[in-house]
């Protein structure tokens, strides 16, 4: 079973042991590899504790240096989201999706032309389930399709992170405009593919791309761990939609 831990959880097995662990790297930023077309970095908080089932994962899928990206904007205050699941809060992601024939990979949006739905997710945090149902939010989309998901992630600590996307079929993860996790192609079930990434604080432009082929499941989770600690979902609270999107 794969295990996303609590906010508490990571907070303690940070301070116990993780700190101490991986000190000289966060403090040393000479130390790792910059992205593409980047130089700085940043850091966040955690998301809730949830047991996921078997998933294979990419071999080679983790870097084992900390890559840099550099983010354009300020962090955002801390913002806690509506206790009432509003959406008319900045929470959360834009999730855009277009109809794709016989998809076998993640394609190229700008050829897609205009969605044929867009919704509002709070994160991504969507377990194994029949993808006859459709994906949370649009049960038209079944099979063959592409989503999109866009925004930013507010970093307000420095840290490494590894960011992970598990999904059934494939996602990609892209900040800043640099595609930083590839998990693409037709999975036979879920697989999960991870980045460690050097971040300072900021607002970083966060794009998320997922494709379900057809097959008989769906899965979708964006998944991180900071300073070697314990791996949760990305909370809704360090998500933000674009600016000017409605719910």
């Amino acid at each position: 079973m794969r295990t996303y831990f609590s906010l508490a959880m990571v907070s303690v097995l940070a301070l116990a042991g993780c700190a101490k662990k991986q000190v000289d790297e966060t403090q040393n930023p000479d130390g790792v590899t910059d992205a593409d077309g980047s130089g700085d970095s940043d850091s966040a908080s955690s998301g809730t504790s949830r047991a996921r089932g078997s998933t294979a994962t990419r071999s080679g899928g983790r870097n084992t240096k900390a890559r840099k990206v550099t983010s354009k904007k300020p962090p955002r205050p801390i913002v806690v989201p509506d206790e009432n699941g509003g959406e008319e809060g900045p929470n959360g992601l834009l999730a855009e999706g277009f109809a794709v024939a016989a998809v076998s990979a993640v394609p190229d949006f700008s050829t897609l032309g205009e969605p044929s739905s867009s919704f509002v997710v709070a994160n991504l945090d969507f377990d194994e389930d029949d993808a006859a149902n459709g994906f949370p939010g649009d049960p038209s989309l079944t099979s063959n399709y592409a989503l999109r998901f866009s925004g930013s992630i507010n970093i307000t600590e420095e840290a490494e992170y590894e960011l992970c996307l598990h999904s059934d079929d494939g996602s990609q993860l892209l900040l800043e405009d640099t595609l930083l996790v590839d998990n693409d192609g037709v999975h036979d079930g879920a697989v999960e593919t991870c980045e460690l990434l050097y971040l300072a604080p900021g607002e970083y432009r966060l794009e998320i791309r997922y494709i379900q082929a057809d097959g008989p499941l769906m899965t979708m989770h964006f998944a991180w761990s900071m300073d070697g600690g314990d791996k949760v979902i990305v909370p809704t609270e360090v998500l933000f939609k674009p600016d000017g999107t409605a719910g």
